[in-house]
Order: structure tokens, then sequence, then C-alpha cells
């Protein structure tokens, strides 16, 4: 049985235009599912949609084997969700803000101080959380997020707004959570946070799916296979399937300098698969 199951799920806010158009997918457990597109394209209205915050038709969407048209307040311990905006009260403190949310799912006080650990905020935890930076408030949010140890966790921008060096932390975090078994749904605009994180990525534009597969497949399929050689003063490309020979013998040589393989981006792929870039170029 999939984590996710999504069968020809559409829904539309005017009745005219369709936000989402008869999109199917489904996600294993234990993957790491990237959902990448532009703004606008109906990407925040199909994640509400998995998660019920927009009620879905009958029969479309399926967590774990439950229909998300009939969930109740007790399946959500089974599922995290962290979007981009914080969504958190700015006059609790960053500990209330996360026991008032873990307290509706029986969590004990243990877990939270562990997560607030696990995030680097539990220094902070006596701080309101309007006093955060951003970086703090996402972790914050992921805190709460993970703080019932769900089976899927959904991710909005999962590292926005953080330092490099936080942003690695938590990265290395969530890879662990996803070795021992947890699911992930993450929406992006950081291609190479992208690459790192994820098992699968959908190209999503104009409410539909353009294509689904891994980073390594998207990149043989639509990258350059070209080499580029750099000598002291000038530089050459090579084909590697035209010219493997005649690139063997300029390493051989000894002259050049460094080698540089010509690999496209997923932000370049994105655009030539979709046409246009993920802020909506």
């Amino acid at each position: 049985m999939p984590a996710i199951e999504v069968k020809g799920l559409t829904y539309s806010y005017d009745g005219k235009t369709n936000a989402v158009d008869h999109i199917s997918f489904e996600v294993e457990k234990g993957e790491v599912f990237g959902f990448l597109g532009p703004s606008g394209a109906g990407k925040s209205t199909t994640i509400k949609l998995l998660t019920r915050l927009i009620a879905p038709p009958r029969g479309t969407v399926f967590l774990l084997g439950q229909d998300m048209a009939q969930a109740n307040h007790r399946f959500y311990r089974r599922i995290g969700i962290a979007f981009e905006n914080d969504v958190l009260y700015p006059t609790l403190t960053g500990y209330e803000n996360l026991y008032f949310h873990a307290s509706l799912y029986g969590v004990k006080k243990e877990a939270i101080h562990s997560i607030l650990r696990q995030m680097d905020i539990y220094h902070a935890k006596d701080k309101r959380v309007a006093e955060y930076s951003k970086g703090m408030k996402t972790r914050l949010v992921l805190a709460r997020a993970m703080v019932t140890n769900p089976e899927i966790l959904f991710l909005d921008e999962p590292t926005s707004g953080m330092d490099p060096e936080i942003a690695a932390h938590v990265r290395e975090l969530l890879k662990g959570l996803n070795r021992h078994g947890t699911t992930m749904f993450v929406t992006t605009h950081d291609m190479h946070e992208a690459e790192k994180l994820c098992d699968r990525i959908a190209f999503f534009n104009k409410a539909k799916i353009v294509e689904i597969d891994t980073p390594s497949n998207y990149k043989k399929r639509y990258g350059r296979s070209s080499v580029v050689v750099e000598y002291p003063d000038s530089q050459r490309v090579f084909n590697r399937e035209k010219e493997l020979s005649e690139f063997i013998r300029a390493i051989q040589d000894n002259q050049w300098s460094s080698i540089h393989s010509q690999e496209a981006t997923l932000e370049e792929i994105f655009i030539k698969v979709v046409g246009r870039g993920l802020k909506g170029e």
C-alpha cells in the first residue's frame, strides 16, 4: 500500500477553471517526493487537498490507506504538516506553541523538549515567538510538524530563511527521519534542495503534473553529454559520445588545468520541460 495515493484529483474554486486538473500519482512508504511548480500553478491547493485543509472528493486522495475525504481528528497524529507561512502564536513562547499543538494529540512533555533540542532552538524555548528570527520560526514550525513522530511529513520550503549551517543541520535531521521510515512530500523553489533531499520529483504546471522522475534520470535524459577541458590559456568542449577517444588523448597529454562535466541543472531541466522557471518567468 502506498503512503500517498492520488487518483484523478480535480478541484475548482469557481466551477469554471481547475486549480488542480485530474492529477494522479503514488508515493511509496519511505520515499521523499518533491513537488515543484511555479507560483500560481496550483501547488498550494494540491497540498491543502492532500491534507484535507480543503476536503477532497471521495475516492481521490488516500494517505496510509485512509480516504482523506473521511479522515477524522485522530488520523492527523499520523501526519505532520509544516507550511512556509509560520502560523504560530506570536505572544506565546516557543515551548508554549509546541506544547499547545502536542497536547492536542497526547504527546508527552519529554518529546517536546527532545524535538526543541534536535531543532537547536531549546535555548529560546522561553522567548516569545514574536522575538524569533525567520529561521527560528521555520525550525519551530518543523518541530511542531515532527513532534507527533508522524509517518508522513508534508514540508513546504523546509529550510527557507535559515543560514547555510542551520539549513544543513535541518537537512541532515530530515534525512535521518527518512532513514527511519518517514515518508516526505516536499515543495521547494530551491532546486539544489530538491536534488539533495528527493528520491523522485514531480514537475507541476498549470494545474497538471507534467512529468515525474528521479533527479538523476532527469539529468540523463535532458542533460548535455559534454565535458569541458580547461587549459592555461584556452578551453575545449568534447562530446562524450562522439569524441571520447579525443577526450582520452587530451587527458593523457596532461596539459590541462581542470576538467568539468556540462551536466544540466534541475532548474535548466525544469524550464526545458515546463517552459518557464519556478518563479513563473
